[in-house]
């Protein structure tokens, strides 16, 4: 059976399915997109071009397809019976994209917060696909509470280090060396080797010292929702790995100086543009949900407090006048 994979390629949780897909399959081809802007394109222009006609499955994980874009392919019985989406964004909820039999988004569960890894590994293990191990549900729960924040509040630093990893070898020795873990035997218990602690502290050490130089940057701007609110919003350019890092520095006031301003701990959002990866990373600093709202303004989607916009040259130049 042939069977194709659009994940995300910015962090572990869009690499979580591509790992276990290669567990579950042997093999499957695979496709990895920066935001849903890339995947829309490369999706449709599979579609168009009829190359999604050789596969018999196709998946969409950790990202989703917009309305008119389902609109168009799920008019077409082919691809409406092969095309699998699972997702857990509140974008993709909000859209309806649930209501389609092959898709499922959960934004949340009685675990707490959800992770499109996780709700990609209830489809393999329930349809016989993989078997579920101590070991793999370690790794699913890991990706789930990076992915969702959900190591903060839990003190995992373990979790954590997964990211750091990813961050410090990227996406294809990443998915390696997390199959080879998951499917060695060595062990049932999830552990990171002496090659892979070293790795993680190296990166660790890069770290403090870029994200603060990121922190001097920023610029503060106030902008006007929808509603009438003002949101006061912190805006920088970083490289994008580091979007994350960021956010925590501002909303755990992790270090205080003189060359800082003082004002950037009082701002809503966090918004950190990563021009390699054609994103704006919208970050809540204060848990008013306004994240998403802002990133939807201008074409975006997410989560309440952790959102992205892609950018598009018109907006990048807009944005570039009225900061700089």
């Amino acid at each position: 059976m042939n069977r194709l994979l659009f994940s995300h390629k910015s962090d572990i949780d869009g690499m979580g399915e591509v790992i276990l897909s290669l567990i579950a399959f042997g093999s499957i081809e695979y496709i990895l997109c920066k935001n849903v802007k890339e995947l829309e394109e490369k999706f449709l222009h599979a579609y168009e071009n009829n190359i999604l006609k050789k596969y018999d499955e196709i998946y969409i994980t950790d990202l989703s397809l917009t309305p008119n874009a389902i609109e168009k392919v799920m008019s077409d019985e082919d691809i409406k019976n092969k095309l699998y989406i699972f997702d857990h964004h509140e974008t993709a909820f909000a859209n309806g994209l649930n209501n389609y039999p092959n898709f499922t988004i959960r934004v949340e569960d009685s675990l707490g917060k959800s992770c499109a890894t996780q709700i990609f590994y209830e489809y393999l293990t329930q349809n016989n696909f993989i078997q579920k191990s101590d070991i793999l549900d370690q790794f699913v729960e890991m990706t789930r509470r990076e992915d969702t924040y959900e190591w903060k509040k839990l003190n995992d630093q373990k979790s954590h280090d997964l990211a750091i990893l990813f961050n410090q070898v990227g996406c294809t020795q990443y998915i390696d060396l997390m199959r080879k873990k998951l499917t060695s035997g060595i062990s049932t218990k999830f552990e990171f080797d002496n090659f892979e602690i070293e790795l993680i502290e190296q990166k660790k050490q890069d770290n403090n010292e870029k994200v603060i130089n990121f922190i001097k940057q920023i610029r503060i701007k106030e902008i006007t929702l929808k509603d009438g609110r003002i949101a006061k919003v912190g805006v920088c350019f970083i490289t994008y790995e580091y979007r994350n890092e960021v956010a925590d520095f501002i909303k755990f006031r992790q270090f205080i100086s003189d060359d800082i301003n003082p004002e950037i701990f009082d701002i809503d959002v966090v918004a950190m543009i990563a021009t390699e990866n054609n994103q704006i990373s919208l970050r809540g600093i204060k848990p008013n949900g306004l994240a998403r709202i802002i990133a939807e303004m201008y074409g975006g989607g997410g989560h309440d407090d952790a959102a992205a916009i892609p950018i598009k040259e018109e907006l990048y130049l807009r944005l570039i006048d009225q900061i700089f």
